[in-house]
């Protein structure tokens, strides 16, 4: 049996998705109906899952990307009002301190962030806070 062109297999790929997704029909039910082995049924379907991972993973990359930019865009911001605390002579100086830790700190975060890229790590509490919160609840 001679292969089937590219543009036959994309639309057997589609309509499998179709009748998967859409009318959830079950394998047996799509086979017959487009007369295909279940061999090549299960060709298609892995091509269908690789496809659908790939689509998956690009997305997600995409979406990562976005948040990295946005979570940038945030610490530039920060430093850059930080800074005009810490140059503002009206500003007592014990604020202009502060600003200058903030600023420091957005810096250390824009080089973790261009380093590492983003990561996630759950604040933890505060050991204090626990114990007084554990009090309390005792009470």
């Amino acid at each position: 049996m001679p292969n089937k062109a590219r543009k036959e297999v994309e639309r057997d790929k589609l309509l499998i998705r179709k009748l998967m997704d859409v009318d959830n029909l079950k394998p047996d039910v799509i086979i017959h109906q487009l007369q295909i082995t279940p061999r090549t049924f299960s060709r298609y379907l892995k091509r269908i899952q690789k496809e659908d991972v790939k689509l998956h993973e690009q997305q997600n990359k995409d979406s990562v990307r976005y948040r990295e930019a946005k979570f940038h865009k945030t610490l530039e911001d920060g430093y850059l009002i930080a800074k005009k605390i810490s140059e503002d002579r009206d500003v007592s100086p014990r604020d202009r301190l502060e600003a200058i830790k903030v600023m420091a700190t957005c810096q250390a975060q824009m080089a973790k962030l261009s380093k590492y890229g983003l990561t996630f790590q759950p604040a933890l509490p505060d050991q204090k806070v626990m114990a007084i919160e554990a009090r309390e609840s005792t009470v």
